[in-house]
């Protein structure tokens, strides 16, 4: 997965008091502890899947691999979904961000069971669905920095969403200096160590993200 992110294959804390009511408090509970339940456990499943695959990413499709990938972005989806909810990318133009990146992550996540049936020999028409996997990583990034910007989340969880979207900027030149083993186990671990943090503490204490 690291390899098709570099080609073809290849939240807040509390919302500013002095601003308008937000669609947030105790009615997104529910929503944002099973977003973050989502996201931890498809975290876990792709941090597993590139454990597995190892090396073999880079020249084959690995199912293991590309289920878990699946699953990932199944659990950043709501994510990005419930940034835009509470308006963690600012107002009118700052809602575009997650909007967009929701529609990158569709097709992005379309090409995951396409590329199980072809595998090898996938038909030209897949090719953007295969470009979105990238650009909805990119996406998260600018999503990162919007979310900075906005500040609207207090505290750590302000900076969470960026470091989450660093992830394809780390995970690149940790293959090109550690070889394709080593930014395998970079690029997890920087999942696990964001994605994966976030996710758990979305379930553990939704409040974070509401400010209730």
């Amino acid at each position: 997965m690291l390899q098709r992110a570099s080609s073809m294959h290849t939240r807040p804390s509390a919302v500013h008091p002095d601003e308008p009511s937000t669609p947030t408090g105790d009615r997104l509970l529910p929503r944002t502890r099973l977003t973050g339940a989502a996201l931890a456990a498809g975290t876990l499943a792709w941090v597993a899947g590139l454990a597995v695959a190892a090396d073999r990413v880079k020249d084959e499709i690995v199912p293991v691999e590309i289920v878990g990938s699946m699953l990932f972005l199944l659990g950043v989806f709501p994510l990005v979904a419930l940034v835009l909810a509470t308006r963690g990318t600012g107002e009118r133009k700052g809602r575009a961000i997650p909007a967009v990146e929701m529609a990158l992550l569709v097709p992005a996540m379309a090409w995951c069971p396409i590329a199980l049936v072809y595998r090898e020999d996938p038909p030209a028409w897949t090719i953007p669905l295969d470009l979105c996997w990238p650009l909805s990583m990119l996406g998260m990034l600018v999503l990162g920095v919007a979310v900075v910007r906005t500040g609207r989340y207090r505290g750590f969880l302000r900076w969470q969403f960026l470091l989450c979207g660093l992830w394809l900027v780390a995970a690149l030149p940790a293959q090109a200096l550690l070889g394709d083993t080593g930014g395998t186990i970079a690029g997890g671990a920087w999942l696990a160590l964001t994605y994966g943090v976030l996710g758990v503490r979305l379930a553990a204490s939704p409040r974070c993200l509401t400010g209730t």
